[in-house]
């Protein structure tokens, strides 16, 4: 009977009602833990191993780190999980005190300037001497801080790197990409807030608590273990064992010139209606304008076209692109409306791309959304041009 009784234990502990919440826990266990590893082995660019985990810094990134790889390569080409796509080349990051993307090597003191915006003003991809910053600061002698991150800084933000820099005159450079046309502007607060509830907790909590408790809670997606099991999903969908169901979230094309190129499908969008988010983000940039202007700071805004603007045009098979050049268009035009300075790159984009084109030179990578060397170069002449 005792026999008995301890095999039908035996059999219900090794159940599947009993084995798999067992499993589950020690998973969300194991994912909670690795979270707080850094993601550096499994990355293949720097922008995934550098965004910080905790608030030791005004900027986005981890402080005081470089991030080397050898072998990076585009992430329209990671998502798709095209590995024949891939343009590989070496990559190396480096940050400072302060949590932005400024190699010490290029760093000046007195900076007359500072880039904000996003992944193409932190320039991840590129050789830290081609990003934008450091472009403009060979064009005008003098030094830009690149204060770049995955979103522009609200003005509490950029007030607080001002200080920090001593930086009482001088430019603002916010690029703003194409894409960004399809979201709202943030609420015209210093804090960046969208919307009076949101508004009223961030200056309730005040800027330090918020970034304190934002910040872990914003980086607790990244799961080291996430990341294990999508790499393992993509090895095995190679076309070969399995057939590659991530090729789907991307759009295969062939350049005029035979070259492959691969498009995400966010880059083919424009707003509906882009006189009126061009009127939106014009009040907003008037507003941002006018509120840098007390503290001695110029805004210009840096009109930066989608990829899919300037290259689907030159493909085998040409898409139109006419909205989307619309809305940099309207864009340019409802800024100087509102008496805020831009620089558009649209037809310097245009121009550049078809004649580079013949060599098998571009303006942004062919395997990421983001601009290469060439690009940065364009936009720092185009920058330089009209403040000179």
């Amino acid at each position: 009977m005792q026999v008995h009784d301890a095999t039908a234990h035996s059999a219900r502990t090794w159940s599947i009602g009993r084995l798999l919440p067992r499993l589950m826990f020690l998973a969300l266990l194991l994912d909670l833990v690795l979270r707080l590893v850094p993601l550096d082995a499994l990355t293949f660019r720097a922008w995934e191993a550098m965004l910080r985990r905790y608030p030791n810094a005004v900027g986005p990134f981890i402080p005081n780190k470089h991030y080397h790889r050898d072998n990076s390569y585009g992430g329209v080409a990671g998502i798709g999980n095209l590995p024949a796509l891939r343009h590989y080349h070496s990559v190396d990051f480096t940050t400072d005190a302060e949590g932005f993307h400024n190699p010490p090597a290029l760093a000046q003191g007195n900076p007359i300037g500072m880039v904000i915006g996003d992944s193409f003003a932190v320039g991840s991809e590129l050789p830290e001497e081609q990003s934008l910053s450091a472009q403009l600061t060979h064009r005008f002698g003098a030094y830009f801080y690149n204060a770049g991150g995955p979103q522009p800084l609200p003005l509490r933000s950029l007030r607080t790197v001002a200080r920090r820099l001593a930086l009482h005159h001088g430019l603002v450079i916010f690029e703003f990409l194409e894409s960004r046309a399809l979201q709202d502007p943030p609420a015209a607060t210093p804090d960046g807030g969208r919307g009076a509830a949101q508004a009223f907790f961030f200056r309730a909590m005040g800027a330090d608590w918020t970034d304190r408790l934002g910040t872990p809670l914003n980086e607790l997606h990244a799961s080291p273990l996430r990341a294990l099991s999508v790499k393992l999903e993509k090895s095995v969908q190679d076309d070969t064992l399995l057939p590659n169901s991530f090729a789907s979230f991307v759009i295969q094309e062939r350049l005029r010139n035979g070259e492959p190129i691969v498009f995400l499908p966010a880059e083919l969008k424009s707003p509906s209606d882009a006189g009126q988010a061009a009127k939106r983000w014009a009040a907003y940039f008037g507003w941002y304008s006018a509120e840098l202007r007390k503290d001695g700071l110029d805004l210009v805004v840096l009109l930066v076209p989608n990829r899919s603007t300037i290259y689907a045009p030159l493909l085998a098979q040409p898409s139109d692109v006419s909205a989307s050049r619309a809305t940099l268009e309207e864009f340019a035009d409802a800024l100087e409306n509102a008496g805020v300075p831009n620089v558009a790159l649209l037809n310097r984009y245009v121009h550049d791309a078809g004649i580079l084109l013949d060599q098998k030179k571009y303006l942004y990578f062919l395997d990421d959304t983001h601009w290469n060397g060439e690009g940065t170069a364009d936009a720092a002449d185009e920058i330089f041009k009209a403040r000179r």
